[in-house]
């Protein structure tokens, strides 16, 4: 396998507007990425696309774990993990925490269909390895944001997907729960999980993630490996404001300049 994912001239419209411009980008077999850019440059929709929910036009095409060619979005979404703020905030109906990570084996949140006693042991172990098997037999809508959060990783964890999509995972949690959040993704990539990670915040960019993507009114601003696309000059380009970054014990963090 030469690539996870690899997208080539990719125009998407959603609603009738062109949200991605002639997008081009591969992530390779032991990479994980972090795609950075302001609200509204199109970083959700290029997850859809990734994640196959949208269809790029006029020749645009999208290849998925080094098949050449088209693979069945069916086939394809297996392979691949998703946990967003907004797909958690659209859920509200009742099911023990247990439940909402079992259901990772079905196409939706919480269980519609009978599981069984494997996909039951699968589940708590998930939730095990992520340090939340206290909240198996909690109801999904009586935990924190935090914790809610995390059980959805858990989720898409329990299939042992290949790849995982993050799209702004930390949005609503205070510090302390994001670092919770950000010290789980480490050991996601030690189970051989590789991420793509959406964010405006350069404080969540781990030691584990090797390039960055920044994503400018729909089209690639720029990308390469990490440690050559984080300087100031940059990321103050690609956020259209003027902005310092540093580095402290392998984490990264940016203010803006006045």
């Amino acid at each position: 396998m030469s690539f996870l994912v690899k997208i080539k001239n990719a125009d998407v419209y959603v609603g009738g507007n062109k949200v991605l411009n002639s997008l081009n980008w591969s992530m390779g077999e032991n990479d994980n990425w972090e795609i950075i850019g302001n609200n509204g440059t199109g970083k959700t929709t290029f997850m859809r696309l990734i994640f196959g929910e949208l269809i790029p036009v006029y020749g645009g095409e999208v290849r998925w774990f080094g098949n050449k060619e088209r693979s069945p979005l069916s086939e394809v979404r297996k392979k691949i993990g998703y946990v967003s703020a907004e797909y958690q905030s659209n859920y509200d109906r009742p099911a023990l925490g247990w439940e909402v990570v079992a259901s990772g084996y079905f196409s939706s949140i919480g269980l519609h269909e009978e599981v069984t006693v494997r996909q039951k042991e699968a589940a708590f172990k998930s939730m095990n390895y992520l340090g939340i098997e206290y909240l198996g037999n909690t109801l999904y809508k009586q935990m924190s944001y935090g914790e809610a959060r995390r059980v959805l990783l858990a989720r898409a964890l329990v299939r042992r997907t290949r790849l995982m999509i993050l799209d702004e995972p930390c949005a609503g949690l205070d510090v302390p729960t994001r670092e919770t959040f950000l010290e789980s993704l480490e050991k996601l990539v030690r189970k051989r999980t590789q991420l793509i990670y959406v964010t405006h915040r350069i404080e969540e960019i781990m030691p584990c993630f090797t390039h960055i993507l920044y994503l400018k009114n729909g089209k690639v601003f720029k990308q390469g490996r990490k440690e050559v696309m984080m300087n100031s000059q940059l990321l103050s380009k690609a956020l259209d404001c003027s902005v310092k970054v540093e580095e402290n014990y392998n984490r990264f963090y940016a203010s803006i300049c006045q």
